[in-house]
């Protein structure tokens, strides 16, 4: 299940651990103001939560959090990536707390003295973390968060459904059973989930049996659909949706392939106003400016190591394709030895990429050469978040093979983006056609608060150094 916040689907699951989290926090601290946790044992807390306001900690706290991903579905299956992002919040907790009370508050303190102060309430936030996650991971085990689906439709669109149960990607939604339209040949037999196929002719009766929640429309021919039933089962309370809303609902992104102009035309989205473009832009430059200063040290660092192994520039330049179509030089440091395209035909990167150095292996795994592109953030080529700009070489492929690729290009290309958290690093046409799914979604849907998630998102990426190559 799952509510859309800012035209952004967010799982119900998420919100409500999030609410619980929030309502935990508030009370942890508000009995440590009180001095139910003896002062001998969290001196720190006893004296600074006491004289100064809950909201920082409380916001330092969800952040962290919610940037290593434990709001995710996979913090919930999987015990050791859980235990790892749990340590990984409770350490950038303790370091932002630590910069909170000593510039902020004004309070300096040693950072030994900062962790055993937090020793008590540590122990306390782990097991209620451990906790909350083991009690969601069983409930979604036990389908508590899954609406039950009639699925109606044989085709293509019916098989991605299918897919996304075989692979164990259906995180929100059980398909009770399939029911082909009168007319449609079904490509394939259905009968590998819960249900199987079905009768149309008593489409009503069956959904009220079967305890349907919502009705899937997953076929292209129109004639041979039971309208009476549907409109039947619409006014009892059960909820009818089309598949491209359904396919981008659960899974964060657009089918191009059921895409069609109507529904680009008449559903919700592609809303961002003057007041949106002007905020988004006051943050970008605002947070270029603050970033390009305080990793000054690391980018001097980068530089000088990426001069002591191999001759050459720094700075590699390199001609991308930006807002409506205007080409513009990305700047970002240099990766890979000199003259890798010793033909000078443009190249796609690979896995484990023969071409890059030493260094500039290290610098992509932490996404260090990515650093002077807060300079095209600042000039106005760039956003922190949207599309990936892509080389006029590549983008001519990509719209010969790809419908709808130039349509990315209606918003400025990004440093991060809704694609580059989700799929791994394009190397391919078919690749390129994976992430026009997410970066359609992100334009359709794109908002404050989306970039504000793609920002958390790609910290968390950063601290498990996927993606990169």
């Amino acid at each position: 299940m799952y509510l859309r916040l800012f035209r952004h689907f967010i799982p119900v699951s998420a919100i409500l651990l999030l609410s619980l989290d929030l309502l935990f926090i508030v009370s942890l601290l508000s009995w440590m103001r009180l001095g139910s946790i003896d002062a001998t044992y969290s001196p720190f807390w006893a004296e600074r939560v006491a004289a100064n306001p809950l909201a920082p900690v409380l916001l330092i706290a969800v952040i962290t959090m919610a940037s290593v991903g434990l709001y995710a579905w996979e913090a919930f299956v999987d015990f050791g990536t859980l235990m790892t992002r749990i340590a990984i919040a409770f350490g950038l907790f303790v370091f932002f707390c630590y910069i909170l009370t000593t510039y902020a508050y004004g309070q300096v303190d040693s950072s030994v003295h900062l962790i055993n102060s937090l020793t008590v309430p540590a122990l306390i936030w782990l097991t209620w973390v451990g906790l909350t996650r083991s009690l969601f991971a069983a409930s979604f085990t036990l389908g508590w968060f899954k609406r039950r689906i009639l699925v109606l439709g044989g085709g293509r669109q019916a098989d991605l459904i299918t897919e996304l149960v075989r692979s164990n990607q259906n995180h929100h939604f059980i398909p009770v059973s399939y029911v082909r339209p009168t007319g449609e040949r079904a490509r394939h037999r259905h009968d590998s989930v819960e249900g199987s196929e079905a009768d149309p002719s008593s489409l009503t009766e069956l959904a009220s049996r079967l305890g349907i929640r919502e009705i899937v429309v997953a076929t292209t021919e129109r004639r041979g659909l039971p309208v009476r039933d549907l409109l039947h089962c619409k006014l009892s309370g059960i909820k009818v949706t089309q598949f491209l809303d359904f396919w981008e609902r659960e899974t964060r992104t657009i089918d191009l392939e059921a895409l069609t102009p109507s529904w680009l035309f008449y559903s919700d989205g592609f809303r961002f106003g003057i007041l949106d473009e002007t905020l988004k832009r006051a943050f970008d430059v605002i947070v270029s400016m603050a970033l390009l200063a305080f990793t000054l040290p690391l980018q001097m660092a980068a530089a000088g190591l990426i001069k002591l192994e191999s001759a050459g520039p720094i700075l590699y330049r390199q001609e991308r394709v930006g807002r409506h179509g205007r080409v513009f030089t990305i700047l970002k440091f240099r990766s890979m030895r000199m003259n890798a395209e010793e033909d000078g035909r443009p190249l796609w990167a690979a896995e484990r990429d023969s071409r890059v150095t030493r260094v500039g292996g290290f610098i992509r795994k932490y996404r260090i050469d990515e650093l002077p592109q807060l300079v095209n953030v600042l000039r106005g080529d760039m956003s922190f978040v949207g599309p990936r700009p892509e080389r006029p070489f590549f983008v001519d492929q990509l719209t010969q093979g790809i419908p709808y690729y130039t349509e990315r290009h209606w918003v400025p290309p990004g440093i991060t983006g809704w694609a580059q958290i989700n799929c791994p690093y394009g190397a391919s046409v078919e690749d390129g056609r994976r992430k026009l799914s997410f970066d359609l979604y992100y334009i359709k849907n794109r908002s404050i608060f989306l970039d504000f998630v793609i920002l958390l998102r790609t910290a968390g990426v950063i601290f498990s150094r996927s993606g990169a190559r």
